[in-house]
C-alpha cells in the first residue's frame, strides 16, 4: 500500500473515530488507525534508508530492506530492553548495527547481513528516554537494546502511548454493558470494509479479532467481520 493510501485511510479512521459512540467500536478504529500510523513510519523509515544507501553508493542501494516487527522486551529500575532475534547477526561489523534515538522513539538499521539490510522502528515509547545513555549490544543471533529511563524506577506497563490508549480503550469497553454493542460497529464500519483495498480489509478484521478476543467472556459477540461484505 502506497503512503498516499495509508494517509487517506488513517484520516478516515479518525473521521470515523469523531463520529463513534461505543467504546468497542472506538476500541476497533483506534487499533486499525494505529495500524496504518506504523505502516506509514515504517515506509518513510525505508525511504530515508535508501536514500542514504543511495547516497553511499550502488552495492548499499540494491539491497533490499526488510522490517523488523518482532521483538521481546522488558524492564528494570534503570532500563528498558529490547530483543530483536536476527540469525547471524554476529558476524557484523560493529558500524552495521546502528541505533538512532530520540527522547521518545528509536530505529535499528542493519547494515549487509547475508546480503540483506534490517530496520526496525519504535515510535511513541510510553515515556521519555535518555539518549545519550542508551546503547545496544550484539550478542550470538541477537541485538538487545538497552533504552535508559529517563525517570529511574518509573513502572512502563506496555511499552508505547499508542499500545497504552488501546489498552484503556479495551480496558474501557469490557467494563461497559451494552444491550447491543455490534449495531454501531456495523454501521459505522460496513463502508469502510466494504470499500476498502485490501490491506486496509485486512487492518479492520485484524482489529476487529483483537476487540472480540477482550470481550467474548460473558457477552454476546454476534457476527463477525463476514456479515461485512466479501473480500
Amino acid at each position: 500500500m502506497s503512503l498516499e493510501q495509508l494517509k487517506s485511510d488513517v484520516a478516515e479512521f479518525a473521521a470515523f473515530l469523531e463520529q463513534a459512540k461505543s467504546a468497542r467500536v472506538k476500541g476497533v478504529l483506534t487499533t486499525a488507525k494505529a495500524e496504518a500510523e506504523r505502516q506509514i513510519v515504517n515506509l518513510e523509515m525505508k525511504a530515508r534508508i535508501a536514500a542514504e544507501r543511495q547516497a553511499a553508493g550502488s552495492s548499499e542501494a540494491k539491497r533490499y530492506l526488510h522490517e523488523l516487527t518482532d521483538y521481546g522486551w522488558d524492564q528494570s529500575p534503570k532500563f528498558v530492553k529490547l530483543f530483536i532475534t536476527l540469525n547471524g547477526v554476529q558476524g557484523c561489523k560493529e558500524e552495521d548495527v546502528t541505533v538512532n534515538y530520540t527522547t521518545n522513539s528509536l530505529q535499528l538499521h542493519v547494515r549487509d547481513l547475508q546480503g540483506k539490510d534490517f530496520g526496525l522502528s519504535v515510535n511513541n515509547l510510553l515515556h521519555g528516554i535518555d539518549v545519550e545513555k542508551s546503547y545496544r549490544k550484539i550478542k550470538t543471533d541477537m541485538v538487545a537494546i538497552y533504552l535508559k529511563k529517563a525517570k529511574e524506577g518509573e513502572n512502563w506497563d506496555v511499552l508505547t502511548a499508542i499500545q497504552k490508549r488501546l489498552k484503556q480503550k479495551q480496558d474501557t469497553e469490557m467494563s461497559k454493558d451494552s444491550d447491543n454493542p455490534e449495531s454501531a460497529l456495523v454501521n459505522i464500519m460496513k463502508k469502510m470494509y466494504n470499500d476498502g483495498d485490501t490491506k486496509t480489509k485486512q487492518m479492520i478484521a485484524k482489529a476487529w479479532t483483537e476487540s472480540q478476543d477482550k470481550v467474548k467472556l460473558g457477552k454476546e459477540t454476534g457476527g463477525g467481520l463476514d456479515s461485512f461484505g466479501d473480500l
